[in-house]
Order: C-alpha cells, then structure tokens, then sequence
C-alpha cells in the first residue's frame, strides 16, 4: 500500500484516533483536575497531596511507554488501544468508589498504564503508519482531539458536579469513555503496514534508518529531550495547578472555572491545527519557537491575574491554550521529523518516558514552592524563563535535508 492508495481509510482512521485521543487525553490530563477543589473539600488534602496522584500518574505512564513502544513496534495498534481503552474506563470508574488518597494513588497508577497503551505513543505510531506527506496537517488535527475534549469535557463535568455531585459524574464519565474509545476502535482504527521498508521509504529516502541505540549517541537527541522535557514541565505543571491557583489563590468564583477551562482548551484548538499546518509550510523549529514564547507570555499574564480582572483572565486562556497546545504539537513533529523509521515507536516511547517525567516532576515541583512561597508567582515566572530557554535551544536545530523536501514536496 502506498501513501496515495485508500484515502478514505486514511482519513477514517485519524478520525477514529480523534475519538480515542479525545476521550482519552481530553479526560484524564484536561478535565480530572477540575476535581481537585473538591477533593480538598471532601478529604481536605493540601496541594501537594491532591496532586500526588496526578504524579504518579505520569511516572507509571512514563516507565510503562517504552514497554508499550516495544509492543507497538511488533503488535497490532488497534488492539493495543482498545485495552487501553478498557482499562481507562474501568480506572475512571473504579475513580468514583475512591475513600483514600492512596486508592486514589492505585486509580491513577491504573489510569497511567492505560494512557502508555491507547494515548500519545500508540496513537502517533498508528498516524505515522498512515501519513507521511501532510504529517503536521494529521498531527495538528489528532492533538486538536485532547483540545476538544477539553473544551467539551469540562462543561459536561462542570454540570454534573453542579447536580450529581463528584462521584457520580466520575462513574458516567467511565462509561462514557469506554464506549467511545472502544467504538471507535471496532469501527474506524486500522493498522498500517509495519514493514521496515516501507517505513524506510516512506519517510527518509536518502538516510539510514536511525535505531535507539544511535540517537542515544547524538547530542541532537539531547537537545530535543530537553526541549520537549521542558515544555512537558511546563505544561502538565500549568494544567494541573491552574484550577488551584484561579480558585484558591486568586479568589475567583468557582463557577467561572469550567468556562475558563472550555475557553483555555477551545483555543487550543485552534492552536494545535493552526501550527499544524504552518509546521507543513515553513521551518518547523522557527515555528515551534513562535508557540512556545506564546505560553512564556501567558505564564506571565497568569502571574499577574487578579479576581476581578476578567479581561485579562481571559485573554490568559486564550493565549495559553494557543500557545501550549501549538508547542504541544511542534514537539510531535519535532521527534518524528527526526526519528521517523522502523525504530519509530522505540525511540518515541523513550522520549515520551523522559518528557513524562519531567512533567511529573513539575507537577511536584509547583506543589512544593506553592506551599513554601504561598503563592505560585515565583513558579509561574521560573516556567516562563524556562520556556524561553528551550525556544534558545530548538532555534539551534535543523530539519533532515530530506524530510524538509518531503514537506516541501507535500505542501
């Protein structure tokens, strides 16, 4: 099968990935954290503890992707995503029975075994299967999924909190989103082909294909894991904690919390097609640079937010999620711009693992200076100068001569 052979099965099988990675990501990273005031209220746990799942979280999703790489690499996709999809639902359920933090912990282990199996990696290996000219377009348009989900999925959880309290919500989102993901696997997800010569051929015509073991060698491997790795601190630390600080700290009504989110992932939606394409058209790391000095200013808007500016509240929300979502999928492109082959899901794996960790390291990290400081002022400045830093360091990469001819070629 070559790229120009079953469009149509092209395109419903990103469709299907859209579902998956909606129901997935858009649940378990967007849309739980909604819940963490109400856990202080039930439990009345700290910061630091209400997000000590979260953190295990991303460190058994982190430690179980290269496993799940590996069985990506040599299994089928389809079916590797729809366990994760039963598992994800079953944790989401088993969420609404919680009584302690460290059930609490176990639920969150589980749901981070699910999202190595049906989330990021398995479902840009499945792409990547599919698409080669035109990847930024596809990719932009899978990660607006997460957006969607954010968008919408806060909403349905915001009203359900309203009127059926926190538990149930939780239970009929599991319900939920087993049936979409595992729908969405049956009907729309195909495998591509996985043979090493059409992954050679299809990607990187004019080099060898490049294994685990060689990027591990290369200093560019470095720059881009700390790149990524910094904007996964970033990102997974602003996600989890803005409902915190908007709530506690900056004093903003609850209810307003829910629209904040929707319009904070609706933009992203917007961002991740928007840099998509543009990551098509021009230089890729000139590109990724423009989105994440987008989310270093958001940082600082947030920094400054008050509870009666509103105006400024939401121009946060929309910039952020412009810019988070634009270098969220820049990153995507980024690894397999560099790395696409037949090693692809090993290597991706790998740096998901490290980028994972990172995130919940600043998930931690947050929690902590905001319990020293009393604020988070200090942290979301230092998250601003990061971000900064990693637009100096991905300005100091070049695109393979042969993928930016690939790109040239498809636009």
């Amino acid at each position: 099968m070559n790229e120009g052979e079953h469009p149509r099965r092209r395109w419903a099988v990103l469709s299907g990935l859209f579902f998956v990675y909606m129901a997935s990501n858009g649940v378990t990273l967007h849309t739980l954290p909604l819940l963490y005031p109400e856990l202080m209220e039930t439990f009345g746990w700290k910061a630091s503890e209400v997000t000590l799942p979260a953190t295990i979280f991303f460190l058994v999703g982190a430690f179980t992707s290269p496993p799940a790489g590996w069985l990506l690499d040599r299994y089928s996709s389809r079916a590797i995503i729809a366990i994760g999809g039963l598992l994800l639902s079953l944790g989401l359920m088993a969420y609404s029975a919680t009584q302690s933090l460290w059930q609490l912990v176990a639920v969150y282990a589980l749901l981070g075994l699910a999202l190595s199996l049906c989330g990021l990696v398995s479902n840009m290996v499945m792409l990547t299967s599919w698409f080669a000219a035109g990847r930024g377009r596809a990719t932009g348009i899978l990660l607006m999924a997460s957006s969607l989900g954010g968008a919408v999925f806060p909403l349905l959880v915001g009203n359900g909190l309203e009127h059926l309290g926190w538990r149930q919500t939780v239970l009929y989102a599991g319900l939920g989103v087993g049936l979409l993901m595992l729908g969405s696997a049956w009907l729309l997800l195909r495998d591509g082909r996985r043979s090493p010569e059409r992954a050679v051929s299809t990607h990187n015509t004019d080099r060898p294909s490049i294994t685990l073991l060689s990027a591990l060698l290369e200093r560019r491997f470095y720059a881009i894991v700390f790149t990524t790795g910094s904007l996964w601190f970033i990102i997974i630390a602003l996600t989890q904690h803005q409902s915190i600080f908007l709530a506690q700290d900056v004093g903003l009504d609850r209810s307003l919390l829910p629209s904040v989110f929707s319009l904070f992932f609706g933009s992203s939606v917007i961002g991740k097609l928007a840099f998509g394409l543009l990551s098509d058209r021009f230089d890729l790391h000139r590109v990724m640079a423009c989105a994440v000095m987008l989310l270093a200013v958001s940082l600082l808007l947030l920094s400054q937010m008050t509870a009666t500016d509103t105006a400024l509240l939401y121009c946060y929300a929309m910039l952020a999620g412009v810019g988070f979502s634009g270098a969220f999928t820049c990153i995507q492109i980024l690894i397999a711009a560099h790395y696409s082959g037949p090693h692809y899901g090993r290597i991706l794996a790998v740096v998901v693992l490290i980028d994972t960790l990172f995130g919940a390291l600043g998930t931690q990290t947050i929690a902590l200076i905001r319990e020293w400081q009393g604020h988070y002022v200090s942290a979301l400045i230092g998250m601003s100068l990061l971000a900064v830093v990693s637009t100096l360091v991905v300005l100091r990469l070049h695109t393979p001569v042969n993928v930016q001819a690939e790109a040239n070629q498809a636009g």
